[in-house]
């Protein structure tokens, strides 16, 4: 869920959207007489996933497929579809991907070539991110962005953006867009559409966060169209909400760490109570640069969904409890500078639609008497409640026994999705295998720490449906940091003033020069 508002894609830079030779490629159109369910348009072109250099050759067209799948006069609408042919000659059950988010294009994905080697891959848009319609809201997005940094869980922020959700509803229902649509039951439906276009008899599903909670709901509704699931940072029910006990409880698990370690337990004898202090007392500016409470434990969460960025963000908190600030101020202008780029509406109606009654039974998700609060919750199901939201089916929001073969892989340390999920699901899904892995956050840790492990783990389970973990190592987490935010800021308020010195310096030079050189002359 891995999404799947605000910092979170902003910070992990998650939201990338590729289509199947430039980035800027049309949205699919219907064509005229199309039929939902259809393929069309199928050709050869070359995939290059936003942001990556990667090039691929690959097979593009255009799914038709209807707006609601639950009416029968439901118009159509288009999505895009890849398919990059395995290069071995006899290929596999094909993987079909499955992005987190939600609110993020499924088109932006780079599959490595030990997957191609015996595997098509298969990607989907997503109904909602790219297609014919876009559940965007650039109105809330630039107010999001504009508070970011300065007031962001104010009263007036969150009135502001709230209307201007409001609005972009009624924009996109008044231009003829049925949201009740855009639900991950239709995500489901969409995939099966093109299972069945492309002649696949079963499937293998690889899938992330949010795209984990789609291949759950796909096993329920569709189990027979299944070979295998690998599901990474596993989103169960109820998950598309963060809560204060379960962060404070991975706090309190990585405060455990801190005190095996040399570094950050000669700072503090209880990681977490600092955390905690500091979210208390946190000033509101370092020297000319904005500190904003809210924005730094929004930020916080966010980049503690990769074990790379918590030395990082733990050595600014224990800094600000020595009375050194320097490093949230840093968060702060990081998250600012960040370009505010998710399809809100889409993200809204996918996680509302599944699990905006958890979040209705909560007391609060702020701050409180936590260590951090929730922010990301605090963050994004105020809007989702001035979303128009029709839940889907009961039995799809909940638990389902399932006998699909799954390998469910989640880490230790994991911000988004916690530990916990295993646990959860372990009595439902009866064939499902389970990693735990020590000391990692989400999906990306799990997909890129350790690659050669990570690409045994997924080709073994794909191959035989017995999963080798052997090549994983365990590696305690570091809490030095590679890139000190305290350094950077000292070193950025010295760059500010020392840049016009030498300026300065340099014009008053060659002034000089030139007297000289005119003396000379005469």
């Amino acid at each position: 869920m891995k999404t799947n508002h605000l910092i979170a894609p902003m910070i992990v830079g998650m939201l990338l959207i590729a289509a199947c030779s430039t980035e800027s490629a049309p949205a699919p159109a219907v064509p005229e007489g199309a039929q939902a369910g259809e393929l069309t348009g199928l050709k050869e072109c070359e995939y290059q996933p936003a942001g990556s250099k990667t090039k691929y050759d690959a097979e593009c067209g255009t799914l038709v497929v209807p707006e609601n799948w639950d009416k029968a006069d439901s118009r159509l609408i288009a999505l895009p579809v890849v398919r990059i042919p395995a290069g071995g000659p006899n290929p596999a059950e094909p993987v079909f991907f499955l992005q987190g988010g939600p609110g993020q294009s499924n088109l932006s994905w780079s599959p490595p070539d030990w997957l191609l080697e015996d595997h098509d891959v298969v990607m989907v848009g997503y109904r909602g991110v790219e297609g014919t319609v876009v559940l965007s809201c650039p109105e809330a997005n630039r107010l999001m962005e504009a508070h970011t940094g300065k007031d962001l869980f104010s009263e007036e922020a969150g009135a502001e953006v709230v209307a201007a959700v409001k609005q972009c509803a009624v924009a996109h229902q008044q231009a003829g867009v049925d949201l009740s649509g855009y639900t991950i039951p239709g995500v489901v439906e969409d995939m099966e559409a093109a299972r069945i276009a492309l002649g696949y008899d079963r499937i293998n599903l690889l899938s992330e966060s949010y795209g984990t909670r789609i291949s759950q709901i796909y096993a329920y509704m569709h189990p027979d169209s299944l070979h295998r699931l690998v599901l990474i940072g596993v989103n169960t029910p109820g998950h598309f909400v963060w809560y204060p006990a379960v962060l404070d409880e991975t706090i309190g698990y990585l405060s455990v760490l801190c005190a095996q370690d040399v570094t950050c337990s000669s700072r503090t004898s209880d990681l977490a109570q600092t955390m905690s202090h500091v979210n208390r007392n946190m000033p509101k500016r370092w020297l000319f640069f904005n500190i904003d409470p809210d924005t730094i434990r929004l930020g916080t969460h966010a980049l503690f969904f990769s074990i790379s960025n918590m030395p990082m963000v733990s050595d600014a908190y224990l800094a600000a409890a020595e009375g050194d600030p320097s490093g949230l101020a840093m968060v702060n202008l990081m998250a600012r500078m960040m370009p505010f780029t998710p399809v809100v509406g889409d993200q809204l109606n996918k996680g509302g639609t599944v699990d905006l009654e958890k979040y209705r039974g909560l007391e609060s998700v702020s701050l409180g008497d936590s260590i951090m609060g929730a922010p990301l919750s605090e963050s994004i199901w105020p809007l989702a409640k001035a979303w128009p939201i029709e839940l889907i089916p009961k039995d799809l929001r909940e638990f389902q026994e399932s006998d699909v073969e799954m390998l469910l892989v989640n880490g230790t340390v994991d911000f988004s999705t916690p530990p916990t999920a295993l646990d959860e699901a372990r009595p439902y899904f009866h064939k499902a295998q389970m990693v735990l892995l020590p000391e990692f956050s989400h999906t990306g840790d799990v997909m890129t720490l350790q690659p050669e492990a990570f690409e045994r783990l997924i080709t073994s389970y794909y191959d035989t449906g017995v999963v080798d973990d052997s090549l994983y190592v365990y590696q305690p987490l570091s809490f030095e940091p590679g890139m000190s935010l305290t350094v950077i800021a000292k070193l950025l308020v010295a760059a500010m003033f020392l840049l016009p010195a030498l300026l300065i310096l340099c014009v008053v030079l060659v002034v000089r020069r030139m007297r000289r050189r005119r003396t000379a002359n005469n």
